[in-house]
C-alpha cells in the first residue's frame, strides 16, 4: 500500500479492491448533462449524494467514484486534471457540459466555490443559489477548475461547473450535521432539497439559453 494518493485511476486499481475500498455507480440518463461526483463516498463526504440527487432531478448521466475504506479514503483522491478512470472519462466526452460536485475543507464558512469554464451554467448557479439563501464565491485558483485537462472541462463543449462545497455545509445537509457514512442516509431535507433545486432551476434556465 502507498502513503501518497494514487497518480491516475490505474495505479489506484493495483492497489485497490473493488467493492471493498471503491466503487463506482454509473446511471446512463440525458447525456447533455453529465453530473460528476468522482471523489465521492468517504473521500469528499456529502458529494455523491448531491450528485445522486440532482441526477436523478434533472433525469441527467450520472458518474460516482465512491471510497468504501472505513479510514483513509484520502489515498483514493485522484486530482480531477489526472482522474482517467475509463467509464467517467467516457460519460463527460459524451455530455455536452458537466456539473462536478467536489469538497474542499473549511469547517467555519458554509460556502460554495464555482469554478468550470462553463461561464453561462456558472453565473446562472450562482444566481439561483444565492437567492436560494446559500452563500457563493469564485473559486480561487486552485479550486477554479479552469484547465482543458480537468474532467469537468472534457464535455464536448470543452466547458463544464465544477462546484467546491465546504465541510459545514456538506455536514449541515444531513442530520445532526454528522455526515459519516452511517448517517449519509439521513439528509436534512429542507436544506438539502433546497440546495438541489436552486440547482435545477439553474440548470432548466441554463438550458433555455444554450
Amino acid at each position: 500500500m502507498i502513503e501518497n494518493n494514487y497518480t491516475d485511476f490505474f495505479e489506484l486499481q493495483q492497489n485497490e479492491q473493488e467493492d471493498l475500498d471503491y466503487r463506482i455507480i454509473v446511471h446512463h440518463r440525458n447525456p447533455d448533462i453529465a453530473v460528476l461526483a468522482i471523489h465521492g463516498g468517504n473521500i469528499e463526504p456529502g458529494t455523491s449524494e448531491i450528485a445522486a440527487a440532482l441526477g436523478e432531478k434533472l433525469c441527467a448521466s450520472t458518474y460516482l467514484f465512491e471510497g468504501l475504506k472505513p479510514r483513509g479514503n484520502q489515498v483514493l483522491h485522484i486530482t480531477s486534471r489526472l482522474f482517467n478512470e475509463p467509464i467517467g472519462v467516457s460519460m463527460a466526452a459524451n455530455a455536452q457540459t458537466t456539473l462536478s460536485i467536489h469538497g474542499h475543507y473549511d469547517v467555519h464558512n458554509a460556502l460554495v466555490y464555482i469554478g468550470g469554464r462553463n461561464e453561462p451554467y456558472k453565473n446562472l448557479i450562482q444566481q439561483y443559489l444565492n437567492k436560494a439563501g446559500f452563500q457563493t464565491d469564485h473559486a480561487p485558483q486552485h479550486l477554479s477548475g479552469m484547465k482543458g485537462n480537468n474532467i469537468t472541462n472534457t464535455s464536448k463543449t470543452g466547458a463544464g461547473v465544477q462546484l467546491e462545497l465546504s465541510t459545514k455545509l456538506r455536514k449541515s445537509f444531513f442530520k445532526g450535521d454528522d455526515f459519516t457514512s452511517k448517517n449519509r442516509v439521513n439528509p436534512c431535507d429542507l436544506l438539502f432539497k433546497r440546495f438541489v433545486t436552486a440547482i435545477e432551476k439553474a440548470t432548466l434556465a441554463y438550458k433555455e439559453i444554450e
